[in-house]
């Protein structure tokens, strides 16, 4: 039996003002360098065989502070990154509102109806996260120790798969920055050890 660790980016700039990130290539603030830090201390006597992020540069950075600890590589997959806000991309929630009221409604009332200009639907997002997933397990093995760093929205959709849970339900989970959700795999199942662990920040 081995344990899946789905861990988001630590925090931006854009993270404290609620403005939309999306695929925009954000760096750590320097909040979020010292949470990626103390989220790899908390990891330092824990095993670990691989980790995986996404190419952007705020889940790059989180990932490397705990490959430095860890004496590991990193993997990056395309299929881990952040949804595509398309037009939302760069503006905050008041800006959203106030252009487009019915769709930002949407998105938090049923975000799995939710479609962004030019973006990109929750549902895909599920269909590549966890396709993601399925292809590291079957690339280390379901008997390893495996940490995958992404993004809050991306995270959210890996639990509602894997927990069966519809997408309408998305926003009931909180995803905090630098935080550590774990599951343990066997068989091809999966069960959840713990969900958005932030103790150690």
């Amino acid at each position: 039996m081995g344990k899946l660790y789905l861990i988001r980016h630590g925090q931006t700039d854009s993270n404290t003002v609620r403005r939309f990130q999306g695929r925009i290539n954000t760096g750590l603030n320097a909040v979020g360098i010292e949470q990626a830090q103390k989220l790899a201390e908390y990891f330092r006597d824990k095993p670990l065989q691989a980790i995986y992020c996404s190419p952007l540069k705020r889940a790059q950075s989180t990932a490397e502070a705990l490959a430095a600890i860890k004496n590991l590589p990193v993997y990056s997959m395309e299929m881990l990154q952040e949804i595509s806000f398309g037009g939302w991309e760069g503006l905050c929630y008041s800006e959203i509102a106030e252009k487009w009221p019915e769709e930002i409604k949407l998105f938090y009332e049923n975000p799995e109806l939710c479609l962004p200009p030019d973006g990109e639907t929750f549902g895909k997002v599920q269909e590549r996260a966890i396709k993601a997933l399925r292809q590291i397990l079957q690339e280390q093995g379901e008997d390893k120790d495996i940490a995958v760093v992404s993004h809050g929205g991306v995270i959210r959709t890996q639990i509602c798969a894997l927990l069966d849970i519809p997408l309408s339900n998305f926003w009931r989970l909180n995803i905090h920055n630098a935080s550590t959700t774990c599951f343990s795999v066997w068989d091809g199942h999966f069960t959840a050890e713990v969900i958005n662990d932030c103790h150690y920040l």
